[in-house]
């Protein structure tokens, strides 16, 4: 298996950018709803190619999701773009109601996601968004490994009829070989027999540090894959879910579900933060003082 190039670090903000601009130039229909962040989402060239297309709410969060949901219902393909901190976060009550009641096919894009952002402290660090998207009916939740995994995720989730929630983080990340995304499916990126080690996004990269596991990229959060996930299990008999993300409702909880339904024993670890929000600071030292670090187990 390959593993991660650290040397080649990208950013999946530029990788989104690209990709929706790829799409929106063989798809007439395809358009991007904004709360003032073009610049931070990598939109700026979608918006001077196709200005028609790109509508920009400003700071009005529930607004947007409302003219998302517009869009959608007049048979559009929309991307409603944000941070995370902003959308999902102060809109809600709005993609509940206007889009997920009415399995209206919004994509949300909810950038600078956990403690991955930094500086720019606990504002801004995201970490009850996957909880509260996985909660939603007809919401399908996905968060992609690196900016590859955008680039494959992107062209895949834009064609699902249902609504969905892409989580996206800022700093650039090491970028793992490409992989096919298929929605409900996760990626084994490295066989073993050891221990499993699922979790999603650019945390799980440090598990390449263990050569004896079994490393999966659980990106489709919701649907989840449940047979890759109970097979390595059932092999191993040691599990540890990684997250940058609250402990309460966040993967961890929902494998945890998954493996007493199974009736499966076996040694469980939840490795994510417990009931506290974050802080500014350099991510590897916030990753130390949250104890989101395998090396410390």
């Amino acid at each position: 298996m390959k593993k991660p190039e650290k040397n080649l670090n990208q950013s999946m903000r530029k990788a989104f950018g690209e990709t929706i601009l790829k799409l929106a130039t063989i798809n007439k229909n395809l358009y991007v709803v904004s709360m003032d962040l073009k610049s931070s989402l990598s939109l700026e060239e979608f918006a001077d190619v196709f200005p028609d297309r790109f509508i920009e709410c400003g700071l009005a969060e529930a607004n947007a999701a409302g003219v998302a949901a517009g869009l959608a219902k007049a048979g559009k393909i929309v991307f409603l773009c944000s941070f995370a901190c902003f959308s999902p976060a102060i809109n809600w009550a709005q993609i509940r109601q206007s889009i997920c009641e009415n399995n209206c096919p919004v994509k949300i894009i909810g950038s600078h996601a956990g403690l991955l952002s930094g500086n720019l402290g606990a504002s801004h660090q995201m970490l009850e968004d996957v909880a509260l998207m996985r909660v939603l009916p007809h919401m399908e939740v996905f968060a992609p490994l690196d900016a590859n995994e955008v680039r494959s995720l992107i062209p895949v989730v834009y064609q699902s009829p249902s609504p969905a929630y892409i989580r996206l983080v800022r700093p650039e990340t090491p970028v793992y070989s490409s992989q096919p995304f298929t929605i409900g499916k996760s990626n084994v990126l490295q066989m073993g027999n050891q221990i499993t080690i699922v979790g999603y996004g650019p945390i799980l990269f440090q598990a390449f540090n263990f050569k004896e596991a079994e490393i999966i990229n659980c990106s489709s959060l919701k649907p989840l894959d449940e047979e890759t996930i109970l097979k390595s299990v059932r092999k191993t008999k040691k599990i540890i879910v990684l997250e940058d993300h609250q402990q309460n409702g966040g993967l961890g909880e929902a494998i945890a579900i998954l493996i007493l339904k199974a009736g499966i024993k076996c040694n469980f670890r939840h490795l994510a933060v417990h009931d506290r929000f974050g802080q500014s600071g350099n991510p590897e030292e916030l990753y130390n003082f949250y104890g989101l670090h395998l090396d410390r187990l």
